[in-house]
């Protein structure tokens, strides 16, 4: 008709705003509960970044290393036993300082010494990056870095020089000797709980020395917190103390850039 509008249908409409998707799955493919409504932007994975999931200051942790006592009943003549404390940062990141004292007393049948430190004082600070930071915290795998520092007395006795030639013996001991140490150490270990707020952890560590000074006529064996070599363990009971205590469930998927999906519930301890 002359003089008429034309009317445009709304279906048909190129300026009508888009609709957002309903979901009925998850991207597993698993059906969820009720449908879910994402906009479109956040439905595509694009590469999620890593993120925390968990609170800043998650939980405090207080641990005890006695791998070297377990090992003196096999026979080791050296031992370093230190505390542990540490700061659980989203559950990824933690500080950890350990200070602690080691000794040796190494004489064998066979040996024509003795060698003897004194306990000694040493201290470590480093950190934890824990690969599972979106899991549940009660178990970690973890990667870290310490740098120690000790300082020490130490003393060779009893040394005994033969002269096949002369047929003669000679004996002198070499005493207050003193030595420093800073060095470095690379580690990979497990996080493990066994009951309630305890928890087990092992880790083997690479150690490097930075700057040593030696003693005035000899050198160290054992360097407290280092050892004898580069390869060192730790063995550590570990008791955490909850700073947050919100449930949080998992286990945690990110979903593109959007929020985490989340499902199920860690357990009471």
């Amino acid at each position: 008709m002359l003089g008429q509008k034309k009317i445009t249908p709304v279906d048909n409409d190129p300026n009508k705003p888009k609709q957002p998707t309903l979901h009925y799955y998850d991207k597993h493919g698993n059906p969820l509960e009720e449908p879910v409504l994402f906009m479109a932007e956040l439905d595509t994975v694009t590469g999620a970044r890593p993120r925390p999931v968990y609170p800043l200051l998650y939980s405090a942790n207080i641990g005890f290393n006695f791998f070297d006592g377990v090992m003196s009943l096999f026979g080791q003549s050296f031992s370093s036993y230190d505390v542990q404390a540490s700061l659980s940062l989203h559950n990824w990141f933690e500080p950890i300082v350990e200070l602690g004292l080691g000794f040796a007393d190494r004489h064998t049948e066979n040996s024509n010494y003795r060698y003897k430190n004194k306990p000694s004082f040493y201290g470590k600070l480093g950190i934890n990056y824990n690969f599972m930071y979106k899991s549940n915290p009660d178990y970690q795998v973890f990667l870290g870095l310490r740098m120690g520092y000790s300082a020490f007395n130490y003393e060779i006795t009893n040394v005994t020089i033969n002269s096949d030639y002369w047929g003669q013996s000679n004996h002198f001991s070499i005493t207050n000797q003193h030595s420093s140490s800073l060095y470095g150490q690379v580690l990979a270990g497990l996080k493990v709980k066994i009951w309630k707020w305890f928890s087990l952890g092992w880790n083997l560590r690479y150690g490097f020395k930075i700057k040593q000074t030696n003693g005035s006529n000899s050198n160290p064996w054992f360097v407290p917190g280092y050892g004898t070599g580069a390869l060192s363990a730790s063995f550590s009971l570990i008791y955490t103390i909850p700073i947050h205590t919100q449930k949080i469930e998992y286990p945690i998927e990110t979903i593109g850039e959007g929020d985490p999906y989340i499902s199920g519930g860690i357990p009471e301890p």
